[in-house]
């Protein structure tokens, strides 16, 4: 079966589905890379373990309530975990887009934007509200 690009694939059409094949192929190949290239550009690493609003002490296990998760997929933390939605880089800013559920099973959507500060740290502000933080990075 084909995976539809546009309107021009669906199921197998008339000869079509190895055409259907290679340009899906070739899309989402290029989506991979301006993905990866955007996420290098700048140098701007924002996966890894940090905590809110004070300096990691380890690996920041002992600091359970400010420990912050990034990984490329989600955003966890001690109130619940937030799904990336989308990325936008900008010199040493980065904007998301942020599908948030809570432990209390409340879920909302929100934007993000974390400015590289140095190696270590980064500030955080949510972008239709007021919350703010600085993230430190723990090592490893």
């Amino acid at each position: 079966m084909s995976i539809s690009v546009g309107r021009r694939c669906i199921g197998r059409t008339r000869g079509v589905s190895g055409f259907c094949r290679a340009s899906t192929w070739a899309v989402g190949a290029a989506l991979a890379m301006v993905w990866n290239c955007a996420l290098a550009e700048g140098d701007f690493a924002i996966e890894g373990t940090f905590t809110q609003n004070e300096v990691c002490r380890g690996d920041g296990s002992k600091q359970k309530f400010a420990l912050v998760k990034v990984t490329p997929q989600d955003v966890s933390y001690s109130g619940g975990v937030c799904t990336i939605d989308s990325r936008q880089l900008s010199g040493n800013s980065l904007s998301m887009r942020l599908t948030c559920k809570f432990t209390s099973g409340a879920v909302l959507s929100s934007g993000v934007t974390f400015i590289k500060k140095d190696d270590n740290t980064l500030d955080m502000a949510q972008q239709e509200g007021t919350y703010r933080a600085v993230l430190h990075r723990c090592p490893g």
